[in-house]
């Protein structure tokens, strides 16, 4: 299994929008070339990001993004919702997409337990969590040792 890039770009997209925002909303152009990623992709990315209420918008003079929450409550999780929908590894144990051999397939538990496993991990991270991971390695990336 592998991660979108709209999951992966949107993620570190938020990271670095908690950390620079203070008080004022942050432009797209600012994110895309601090994290290397496509403005128009960022475009249709925070569009999604906006939709699932994890950022809010402002048009105009002083305008651009800021997170609709606190860092701090924005899980891993629900941004992976907001940009890909429901983790689920299947569709066979996936709301209303039940395959024909669900009541017999031995595997069905298992996908629907690691779904709920991966699911549960990722609630446990939030924005704010990776904001400090990512000071702390710009810190110790600074750091100079001599002998």
């Amino acid at each position: 299994m592998k991660l979108s890039t709209r999951v992966r770009y949107g993620l570190r997209a938020l990271v670095e929008l908690a950390d620079v925002q203070r008080d004022s909303p942050v432009l797209l152009d600012r994110i895309a070339g601090n994290q290397g990623i496509s403005r128009k992709y960022l475009d249709a990315i925070f569009a999604r990001l906006k939709a699932a209420g994890i950022v809010t918008s402002s048009r105009g003079v002083g305008g651009g993004f800021q997170l609709a929450q606190d860092p701090k409550t924005i899980t891993v999780a629900s941004v992976f919702a907001g940009l890909e929908g429901p983790l689920t590894l299947v569709d066979c144990h996936a709301q209303d997409r039940h395959c024909g051999n669900v009541d017999l397939c031995p595997t069905v538990e298992v996908w629907a337990e690691l779904s709920g496993t991966m699911t549960g991990f990722l609630e446990g991270i939030t924005v704010w969590d990776l904001v400090l991971k990512k000071r702390d390695k710009a810190q110790r990336g600074t750091e100079m040792y001599y002998i």
